[in-house]
């Protein structure tokens, strides 16, 4: 790029910058306001424009100034052509005085403001101040404009813009009228986006759009900012690949892989995803951020039923269409509740975040799925009604020890899911005990105790209801462990129901009638010994 070329060169935001109220995109409901109050002549003395960054306060202000000043207005919009116009675009005009808030905030800079506005524009009917940031003020300075604000001369204007309303004191507040500025849509930035790429000769894809305006977060200051910086990495050719490495974007397929990873329960993927992470130099707390948005798609498609809640590309919303399907409603509510959990504790800066975000990802591929009562209650429904008549109704309960039945290899006599029944569960149940490894043996010896642990059988699973509370946080921690073995076992998913120990219980006493303690039964196992001694846990019985 020559001298020249750079010289005259002109940042986007800049170069488009709107000059008509027409020009000026999101914001209708105050550019048509604007625009009828100079149709009426119903211009007021003080205006307050309140809003994000970037949305186009500055900018609606400068079109009010040369709107109310043009001598060749064409409905209500300046013609940008005049003597008056042209002084106000180049920034020559003295009846425009545009000021700093932050910087020109005490009482002496008001004091000059106000002995300055008593003059009459040297040309137009009007003479404007705008007060960029005006909650920068100085409580002072405020009171000092106070009584110009309530009786200006005839020819003054006030527009005052900030993005921190709340700073500013009621006093100026009930002196103004108040125009309140939406963040930037989505799609509003990215149709601009793509009418400048066009007429600047720039090709770009709708991912790259998409991800600009994301990233812009509501402002079209950022976003035009942001596609001058892509335009300088990648050229007149722009494609996503290259916007996510300008912009060290984390890809969508990165978090499609996640929930994945989650879908699969595959713990191991999620620890290689989290070095990825770590490795490329990402933020943790925004991954986190990226993929609670990436699960908020998901929840609106099974929501909606549809993808129009989606910002993102046509062939993204396809994707989100497909691996909705893969999920249910309470399933995706909990994983959100787990990184929000999750990014909530990275916010708060803690030691060691690269274990604090890996434990969320692990707690994501570790937690179990849930299913809606209303579907169980169907399925059961279901099932028991397949039985013919006569049979029972409640699920079959396993209230003694059922034949012993000769343990098999899941190989050799795998059960596909038409066979699986809550008998033929049960009548191989002493055979899959066997089976457990050392992590689940426990679990032998307690399902031999009805006193410690009652089993009943569905078509569907199996409902565990412990008696004691050791036994039923034993269990919790080795449910996913247990529905894998199952699995191995009979060949087909099965569910696991583990329910909270019953607190409505007669408890037997640990002591016998003199007081002293009771012997511990001798079929307890040695891990169920160490228990009872440790935790002084007593047997319970059902009310019957």
């Amino acid at each position: 790029m020559t001298m020249a070329d750079q010289q005259s060169f002109i940042v986007t935001a800049r170069k488009w910058r709107p000059l008509k109220f027409s020009d000026v995109v999101g914001q209708e409901h105050i550019t048509t306001t604007l625009k009828n109050a100079i149709k009426s002549d119903r211009i007021h003395h003080a205006y307050l424009f309140t809003g994000p960054r970037g949305v186009g306060k500055t900018t609606c202000a400068r079109i009010l100034a040369r709107a109310v000043n043009c001598p060749n207005a064409v409905d209500f919009e300046p013609c940008n052509q005049c003597q008056t116009c042209t002084d106000m675009l180049e920034g020559r005009s003295v009846d425009i005085i545009e000021i700093d808030g932050a910087s020109n905030n005490s009482v002496d800079d008001v004091r000059k403001l106000r002995d300055n506005a008593k003059y009459a524009p040297m040309s137009g009917r009007y003479k404007m101040y705008i007060i960029d940031e005006v909650h920068m003020l100085s409580t002072a300075a405020f009171n000092a404009l106070l009584k110009t604000l309530e009786e200006p001369p005839p020819h003054l204007i006030f527009v005052f813009a900030t993005t921190e309303i709340h700073k500013v004191p009621a006093t100026i507040l009930s002196r103004c009228q108040r125009y309140d500025f939406r963040r930037m849509e989505i799609d509003t930035i990215v149709q601009q986006l793509q009418h400048i790429a066009s007429n600047e000769g720039i090709t770009i894809d709708d991912g790259s759009l998409v991800a600009v305006a994301k990233k812009a977060d509501g402002s079209m200051r950022d976003a035009q900012s942001i596609f001058d910086q892509v335009v300088a990495f990648c050229g007149m050719t722009i494609r996503y690949a290259d916007v996510s490495m300008a912009l060290h974007l984390i890809d969508l397929d990165f978090y499609f892989g996640l929930s994945e990873a989650v879908r699969e329960h595959d713990v191991q993927r999620m620890f290689d995803m989290a070095r990825q992470v770590i490795g490329r130099g990402y933020d943790l707390q925004e991954c986190l951020i990226g993929l609670l948005e990436h699960f908020r798609n998901i929840l609106t498609v099974i929501a909606t039923k549809g993808t129009q809640l989606i910002d993102a590309s046509q062939a993204d919303r396809e994707r989100y269409a497909a691996e909705a399907a893969l999920f249910t409603k309470a399933d995706v509510v909990r994983i959100m509740t787990l990184i929000s959990q999750g990014e909530a504790i990275l916010r708060q800066n803690p030691p060691q975040p690269r274990i604090r975000f890996e434990f969320t990802l692990v707690q994501l591929a570790t937690m179990d799925s849930t299913i809606e009562l209303s579907d169980l209650l169907k399925r059961l429904g279901t099932a028991n009604a397949g039985l013919g008549p006569g049979s029972p109704s409640r699920p079959f309960e396993r209230s003694a020890p059922a034949p012993t039945v000769r343990a098999e290899s899941p190989a050799t006599a795998p059960l596909s899911v038409s066979s699986l029944s809550a008998a033929n569960i049960a009548l191989r149940w002493d055979a899959f005990l066997e089976t457990l490894p050392e992590t689940l043996v426990f679990i032998k010896g307690v399902s031999k105790q009805a006193a410690m642990l009652t089993i009943e059988f569905t078509d569907v699973g199996v409902l565990l209801r412990p008696h004691a509370d050791v036994l039923y946080h034993q269990l919790e921690g080795r449910i996913a462990a247990l529905k894998s073995h199952l699995k191995q076992f009979f060949g087909a998913p099965l569910g696991v129901q583990l329910f909270p120990v019953d607190t409505t219980v007669a408890e037997t006493s640990s002591t016998d009638p003199n007081g002293a303690p009771a012997l511990l039964p001798e079929d307890l196992l040695p891990i169920e010994r160490s228990i009872v001694e440790l935790f002084h846990a007593r047997r319970v019985v059902s009310r019957g």
